[in-house]
Order: structure tokens, then C-alpha cells, then sequence
């Protein structure tokens, strides 16, 4: 029953993937004030934020409200609220928000990062997957190392009740495993790197085939309203993405400035990062889709949330196809 679901969301989302879908005509009238995340886990958008990017390819006349989001459930969060029109999510937490009724659509990939792994304290005995089973583990909700932790549980026999989940926002996550407040924790650059660098805590078990794509969400109403300022972010994006690809020494001080974590920590973190294009490719699609199982049956499924129709209206590469984007 599994396999037919995944089959029939796989379609569904890989046809939204090759669709360009209308964002309708631009208004004449343009906006006066932006609101757009930005985040550790998410390098680009710190460049955007440090070296005016966004800014200067909106214009003097556009005042951009920036937010710190701490997770994928944050971003999210702000972009139901209405106080960002921009924000940044793995693909699967783009997912699971879509489907539990988030107005968002995903327009572009941020980076593909192996930025999750499972982590334990360097003096834990914990080797193994299997012996997670009746361990108090760390994740934060509906984020993409929530959602990697309930994946890698499965390939040992293993589901989220076999364990206790102590939910905590990624930062605090870090401390209670340093703190020995919990067994293991599903982890998240650069705090992931912090532990290794700092307390030299162990990641006992990386797959990025388990990882989703970072993306670039908006919300429906504004992308309807505006699709002449989608595509300023989405170019602005490409300009930062450029940047960061020239300047990698440059990107890690702006990374290590805003976490206020070490330098070394930052490059670790870029380590495990690839900017590619802002364009989502059938792979991105594929990988953001893999979670889909998991989320059926993981019971963060709000009543009535149809992953299918939340898949196959995820994805809009109208914009990043009209810009000629790759």
C-alpha cells in the first residue's frame, strides 16, 4: 500500500515539477515593505541580508523586513502568519507544511547541504541505530532532521514510538545533548558542526540520500499579486549564489558574524553545502517526495491533509523558467 502511495505522489509531484505554472499578470502598483526570513542554515539568504543584495536589486523604495528563523517550523510558521512573504524550508518540512494547509509554494532550491546526521555525546556507548530503541532523543518538529530522524529509524525496523522525542528548536537541542539531558539528537548546522568542533561529539549514522533540499518558499497570495518581486528574490538569490560560490572565504566569515559561532565551525558547515542553481530539478522533486512515506504514517498530519494534492501543487518553476534560471 506504501509503494502504490509513493507511486501515485511521485507522479503527481514530478508532473508540478515539469509544469509552468501561470503566476498571472503583475500589478501596476508595486510594495512598500518585504518580509523575508533569513537563516544559519541557509547561507545564501545571509549574504542577501550582509552585503545588501535583496536590497539593492529591489530598489531604495522597498523596505525589507528581515527575520531570523531557527528551523524549517519557523519559517513556516512566520509565512502562515503573514509576517514574511519569503522564507526558507527543507523540502520536506515545504512538504509536510503544504499539506497541513500552509498557502506556500515552492519557487526555488537554496542549496543541497548534507546539513543532519543523528549525534550523540563523544563518551556515549551508543554505536548504532538499533540502539536509539527506548533513548531519548532530540529533534525539532517538522523540520527536515525531525524528519530524517523518523527515516533513519526506519531502515533499522524501528518508528518515531519506539523512542521518546524531546522537542526542541535546534539550538536548545544542541544543549540538552551537551547538558545530558537526552541520548542522541537529530542535528543541525552549524550547531551539528559546533558539537563536533567543540564537545567532539560523535555523528554515528549520515545519510544525505535521507536529506531534502534547502528551497525558497512564498506565499500564494503574494506570488498571485507580485510576480514581477518573485522574480527580484529570485534573481537577488542568483546574485548572492554567485557570491558565495566566488567567495567562500568571505561566506564563512558572514556565516561565523551572524551564528556568532567559530570560524572553523562556519567552514565546516560549508563543507557539507552545494549551491546549486535556484531552478528545481526532477532530483530535488525526487528527493523532497522520498519523505512522503514517512510523513503518512509519522502522525504530524493535520485531519484531512492530502499529501498528494499537497505534492502536486508544491512546486512552481514558472518563475525560474521565465528568468531562464539553471
Amino acid at each position: 500500500m506504501t509503494r502504490r502511495f509513493s507511486r501515485r505522489l511521485f507522479t503527481a509531484l514530478a508532473l508540478a515539477a515539469g509544469l509552468t505554472i501561470g503566476a498571472g499578470p503583475a500589478r501596476a502598483d508595486s510594495v512598500s515593505t518585504l518580509g523575508i526570513s533569513y537563516a544559519y542554515y541557509d547561507p545564501v539568504s545571509l549574504i542577501l541580508k550582509d552585503r545588501g543584495i535583496l536590497q539593492d536589486t529591489l530598489g531604495p523604495n522597498v523596505k525589507i523586513n528581515w527575520v531570523l528563523s531557527q528551523g524549517s517550523n519557523k519559517a513556516l510558521e512566520f509565512l502562515r502568519g503573514g509576517s514574511i512573504e519569503f522564507g526558507q524550508t527543507a523540502g520536506s518540512a515545504a512538504l509536510l507544511g503544504r499539506a497541513n494547509g500552509a498557502p506556500v509554494q515552492v519557487i526555488g532550491v537554496t542549496t543541497n547541504a548534507e546539513w543532519t546526521a543523528i549525534v550523540v555525546p563523544a563518551n556515549s556507548p551508543i554505536t548504532s541505530l538499533t540502539e536509539l530503541k527506548g533513548k531519548r532523543i532530540a529533534a525539532t518538529p517538522g523540520t527536515d532532521p525531525d524528519i530524517f530522524l523518523l527515516r533513519t529509524l526506519a531502515t533499522v525496523g524501528l518508528s518515531g514510538g519506539d523512542i521518546t522525542l524531546v522537542p526542541l528548536q535546534h539550538p536548545l537541542g544542541r544543549q540538552a545533548l551537551a547538558a545530558g539531558q537526552v541520548d542522541a539528537w537529530a542535528g543541525l548546522d552549524p550547531f551539528m558542526a559546533e558539537a563536533q568542533l567543540i564537545d567532539h561529539d560523535k555523528l554515528i549514522y549520515r545519510n544525505p540520500k535521507l536529506i531534502s533540499p534547502g528551497t525558497l518558499l512564498v506565499r500564494e497570495d503574494f506570488e498571485a499579486a507580485h510576480p514581477d518581486i518573485v522574480k527580484d528574490v529570485l534573481i537577488a538569490y542568483k546574485k548572492a549564489r554567485d557570491w558565495a560560490i566566488a567567495n567562500p572565504d568571505g561566506t564563512a566569515g558572514i556565516l561565523a558574524s551572524e551564528s556568532h559561532l567559530p570560524l572553523d565551525v562556519a567552514k565546516l558547515q560549508l563543507s557539507r553545502s552545494h549551491f546549486q542553481g535556484e531552478a528545481i530539478t526532477s532530483a530535488d522533486a525526487q528527493a523532497i517526495l522520498a519523505a512522503a512515506p514517512v510523513l503518512q504514517t509519522s502522525g504530524k498530519l493535520s485531519a484531512g491533509a492530502n499529501l498528494n494534492q499537497a505534492g502536486a501543487t508544491l512546486i512552481n518553476t514558472s518563475f525560474t523558467t521565465e528568468l531562464g534560471l539553471k
